[in-house]
């Protein structure tokens, strides 16, 4: 559980840091204008995006796609994936929420990137329908995701939040309660970059349209899915985290067709 000034957020479920606690995390505030904090969260985040944003671009130019879908794409993207993001954690906590009415200001300050991958996933296929788009960009989406992807888990890093469990490997880190954890951040970082070399290699090999989108998928949500395991989340249902769960209702829409393909070859 989070350490934190204020008693409400350590009632949390979940680590958020209110506000900026230099006492937590490595280095929680990088810098600060006067009075005014820069915090490393936002900072990170806000570079994820530009690299994410920037790295498309260049993915598009360099494969000579020029039409304005990849726009629609994009924004349907990143707007499905920011509500993504924030809405299972209001579900999850919704008890929380009830009960008091400031949980909610804790609750929008975190965000789940399982939870921001399926809703960017859902809002690129309403895009498609209601734009009528008949292109695949997910092998121009898969690489600038899974590097925004890593930029972002360094501001986790900094700010001490998606931590792991006690750990007694070398490599554990105290982020202010004087506990050795397993920097479950750095361990997703190392998975994001090794993803984003194993997909420009799969690129430049030759792939089928939108594969790369969902090997990338398929990796991560299976990868999470197992990092739940030594991260700090609660229960939900027998031995899995909420995040279980939403990696593995992730995993099945990815393969519905496949899934669906294999049942009816049963069926018949």
């Amino acid at each position: 559980m989070m350490f934190s000034q204020n008693g409400l957020f350590k009632s949390l479920p979940f680590p958020i840091t209110p506000t900026p606690n230099e006492a937590w995390g490595i280095k929680p505030v990088l810098f600060k204008i006067g009075n005014f904090p820069i915090e490393a969260y936002p900072v990170m985040l806000f570079l994820a995006l530009l690299a994410g944003i920037s790295i498309y671009i260049w993915q598009l130019r360099k494969d000579g796609i020029k039409s304005s879908n990849a726009f629609y794409i994009a924004l349907f993207g990143i707007v499905g994936g920011t509500i993504g993001a924030k809405l299972p954690l209001i579900f999850m906590y919704w008890d929380k929420i009830n009960s008091n009415a400031n949980s909610l200001n804790a609750v929008l300050q975190g965000r789940t990137i399982v939870g921001g991958l399926i809703g960017g996933m859902v809002s690129i296929l309403i895009a498609k329908r209601i734009f009528n788009i008949k292109e695949r960009m997910g092998n121009q989406l898969a690489i600038p995701i899974a590097v925004a992807m890593a930029i972002g888990r360094v501001g986790c890093v900094l700010r001490g939040c998606c931590y792991g469990k006690e750990t007694y490997l070398p490599w554990g880190i105290d982020f202010g309660d004087h506990i050795l954890r397993h920097p479950t951040q750095i361990y997703e970082i190392i998975f994001d970059l090794a993803m984003a070399i194993y997909l420009s290699i799969r690129k430049r090999k030759g792939v089928r349209p939108g594969q790369l989108y969902s090997i990338f998928l398929n990796g991560y949500l299976s990868f999470r899915f197992f990092l739940e395991f030594i991260r700090v989340e609660k229960v939900s249902f027998i031995f899995l985290t909420d995040f279980q769960i939403l990696c593995i209702v992730g995993l099945i829409f990815i393969n519905r067709k496949y899934l669906f393909s294999r049942f009816m070859r049963r069926e018949v």
